[in-house]
């Protein structure tokens, strides 16, 4: 069976979380979740050291989740949609994944990617694969699949049948990959 990291880029338990862990309790895998919001990740300083050795100079939780991210099989990645862009918490994350680029450590790595968001949902899809293209295109990651939800107020999607459709339909997906 395959080894899965689900990342949640959300600063509050809610919607994306609520996403995440519905998947989490689906799967049989090995498998862990990390909520970014209760880790110390400091921001990445621009130094390039980590163009010699794949290796960040910063002393934070971000080492620990790196080495998580190059065991697991496949990857799901969670943020809600701000401002049609991922969260804070989670650019600050695709940023420290630098030191992974030119070693091509995260390469072929399975990816699957979730935004949930309180507007419209068409279009969606197109800024969460543009917001992260570049997280994509550079730690050249397999990109399996990329999802959207629409969901405003906390347990909103725990109300909507459709969303828990979807949430079954990732669910398979994820199995299809192993």
């Amino acid at each position: 069976m395959a080894k899965i990291l689900l990342i949640s880029g959300s600063p509050r338990k809610g919607n994306t979380d609520f996403v995440l862990t519905s998947i989490f309790d689906k799967l049989e895998n090995d498998k862990e979740l990390i909520l970014l919001k209760d880790k110390n990740i400091k921001h990445c300083i621009g130094c390039l050291s980590c163009h010699g050795k794949p290796k960040c100079i910063l002393s934070d939780d971000m080492t620990e989740i790196g080495e998580k991210m190059l065991s697991a099989d496949i990857i799901i990645v969670g943020t809600p949609n701000y401002f049609d862009n991922v969260s804070g918490l989670l650019k600050n994350f695709i940023d420290r994944t630098h030191p992974y680029y030119k070693s091509e450590l995260l390469k072929d790595k399975k990816l699957i990617l979730i935004m949930v968001g309180g507007g419209e949902i068409d279009g969606s899809q197109e800024f969460l694969d543009h917001c992260t293209y570049g997280f994509v295109k550079y730690q050249k990651l397999s990109l399996e699949g990329s999802y959207c939800f629409q969901a405003l107020h906390q347990n909103d999607l725990k109300k909507d049948p459709d969303s828990l459709l979807k949430i079954g339909e990732i669910v398979e997906k994820i199995k299809s990959l192993e």
